[in-house]
């Protein structure tokens, strides 16, 4: 399954990513294999996981199961984010089982760490700090990588201070996951150029008026809108790593003109293009 904006590593042996963030943006809603765990460090993270809103404040940790759809809204939280493939839990002589059956508990429990004692959150960031601190090379930080993450993944699934509260995913809306995320490969290969619904549906092997409603369902937003987000996200990346001219950025980024770019620009981060780029710029060489 394909999600944008999702982590490369270039240790394919060990599938995994470790992240620090100040300040966050919004960024379209998305999904991805992977499992990822987010520890809120300072202030308040509000996101949206299938649908469903979460605000996780200083000291709780969200959960994010393998093909959850979720975003965030902008804040000035802090976090810590630990992101891996399932494919780390192979080896063991039960493991694709395993996978399934970790995916099977999260998708039951809860999505955050509301309602854990204080002694189990501190665990959990312990786990965090301890896949941190490996800088072993080769084998020894194979086994290291591993270890935690089993670690890891044996404590959320434990149904002692994680129980399974809710019903397990059913096959219409996995297969309904399955075929959204040929969308969000569609639009990231062709956001450059004119996108309609009917060509999107298509891509989903939905018709279109039943692709708009399982397309607002799965994510939220309606495609025209995670279209336009998207885009918006795609310029930010241009304006703060490249000195390329508005009107390029713009229609690299899907923008029919710059008008046009200016506008949604200002819609959706409340400046211009050109203040975004100087203020950041401004930030970075703080």
């Amino acid at each position: 399954m394909y999600a944008p904006f999702l982590f490369s590593t270039s240790e394919k042996d060990l599938p995994y990513v470790l992240l620090r963030r100040k300040e966050i943006d919004t960024f379209p809603m998305h999904w991805h294999d992977e499992i990822e765990i987010t520890f809120v460090s300072e202030g308040v993270l509000t996101l949206f996981i299938n649908s469903k809103q979460f605000s996780i404040s200083k000291g709780d940790a969200v959960i994010i199961n393998s093909g959850d759809c979720h975003y965030a809204l902008p804040s000035s939280a802090e976090i810590e984010s630990v992101i891996f493939s399932p494919s780390l839990l192979l080896g063991t002589p039960s493991g694709n089982k395993l996978i399934e059956e970790v995916k099977r508990r999260l998708s039951c429990s809860s999505k955050t760490t509301e309602g854990w004692s204080d002694e189990d959150k501190a665990y959990l960031h312990s786990l965090f700090s301890e896949l941190e601190s490996i800088d072993e090379d080769g084998f020894a930080k194979e086994l290291l990588v591993r270890s935690a993450i089993f670690r890891l993944v044996a404590f959320i699934t434990d149904s002692r201070h994680n129980p399974m509260q809710g019903e397990e995913e059913t096959a219409e809306l996995s297969k309904a996951k399955e075929r959204i995320s040929k969308v969000f490969k569609f639009i990231e290969e062709h956001y450059v150029e004119p996108i309609s619904l009917p060509e999107a549906a298509a891509a989903a092997g939905y018709v279109p008026t039943y692709f708009s409603r399982v397309f607002k369902n799965c994510t939220g937003m309606t495609f025209y809108d995670y279209l336009t987000v998207f885009r918006v996200r795609k310029a930010e990346m241009n304006l703060l790593t490249s000195n390329e001219p508005i009107a390029k950025i713009a229609s690299s980024s899907g923008f029919s003109s710059v008008k046009t770019f200016d506008r949604v620009f200002k819609e959706q981060t409340g400046i211009s293009p050109l203040k975004y780029r100087k203020r950041n710029q401004v930030v970075q060489s703080r």
